[in-house]
């Protein structure tokens, strides 16, 4: 759960540690080409957050870029206005705050989870329980030397308004906090339940690290058997909601656009989270089911003209 809830908003779906690339190492990522009487469409399972190594990108994602029109986004997270669509959904309003929300162990390991990157207490107790779970892995990112302004998201989202190339949103920032909103209250406890366990002993990192070499090799059979792990560590209700709203609903919903986008004549790359495109009701399984033919790429092949 730890690094697929991360696909949402400013999350990780996968990061990338610098220790873990050498400029020797093939990279292939995880790109599927998609082709219908018409056009052809490209799916690319992004990372949210990265370092420098991760660029220049493999060879067949910069061709599947340059022969796009459109970059079309799970949202835009480049302008200031997409940002301020967050509002205060995440926080409390005052008095309110979350040690009123959750059990009074979780409150005192998220606190002392948050001292180890020298934060107060404070700073947690203002942020909901779902909030502070993504904050909490934004900050172990960031202790593993992973910056979200390096994420491929961001990357191709900036280069795209730089490029004049049209980008399109498949949901958008206030879609995504409302979704987040509208979870359980059980499931948002057990986000930073299972948020924190992974901090103190260690799994975050690993299943991390273990996710970047996934989807460097672009295994997505490994990347969607590693996530789908994270699952099977919550009480089985929770799991099945999370997984449900998290992903499966929103698939189908994406599914019917990129079908849209098939019927048309633009050529479009879909940059979304890499735990959107795998599994049985991943992106890429959704349009084979609905007899397109899907490819995946890799880095030893640019994308054909």
């Amino acid at each position: 759960m730890l690094v697929r809830i991360a696909a949402l908003l400013i999350g990780i779906a996968a990061a990338f540690s610098p220790a873990m690339t050498s400029a020797q190492e093939a990279r292939s990522g995880l790109l599927w080409e998609v082709r219908s009487p018409s056009t052809r469409i490209f799916l690319l399972g992004t990372i949210h957050v990265g370092s420098r190594d991760l660029y220049p990108l493999p060879a067949a994602v910069e061709a599947a870029y340059a022969a796009a029109t459109t970059l079309a986004l799970e949202a835009d997270l480049s302008t200031e206005a997409s940002i301020a669509a967050l509002g205060t959904r995440f926080v409390y309003a005052p008095p309110d705050n979350l040690e009123r929300h959750i059990p009074p162990a979780l409150f005192r390991q998220a606190v002392d989870t948050l001292d180890r990157y020298g934060l107060p207490a404070d700073v947690g107790r203002a942020m909901k329980p779902h909030m502070l779970s993504m904050a909490l892995m934004l900050f172990e990112a960031g202790r593993m030397g992973l910056d979200a302004a390096l994420g491929l998201d961001l990357h191709l989202t900036r280069r795209a308004h730089a490029d004049g190339k049209r980008v399109v949103e498949l949901e958008s920032v206030a879609m995504q906090a409302e979704l987040l909103e509208r979870l359980s209250t059980r499931a948002q406890v057990a986000m930073l339940e299972s948020t924190v366990n992974g901090i103190r002993d260690g799994s975050l990192s690993r299943d991390l690290a273990a996710l970047v070499a996934a989807w460097k090799r672009g295994d997505a059979d490994r990347l969607h058997d590693i996530a789908e792990r994270e699952f099977s560590r919550l009480p089985g209700p929770v799991g099945r909601e999370l997984e449900m709203r998290l992903y499966t609903d929103r698939n189908l919903a994406m599914a019917d656009q990129l079908v849209a986008m098939l019927s048309a004549q633009e050529v479009v790359l879909v940059a979304v989270g890499a735990g959107h495109m795998t599994g049985p009701r991943g992106l890429v399984n959704l349009l084979r089911e609905r007899g397109y033919e899907v490819e995946q790429r890799t880095e030893r092949e640019d994308a054909r003209p």
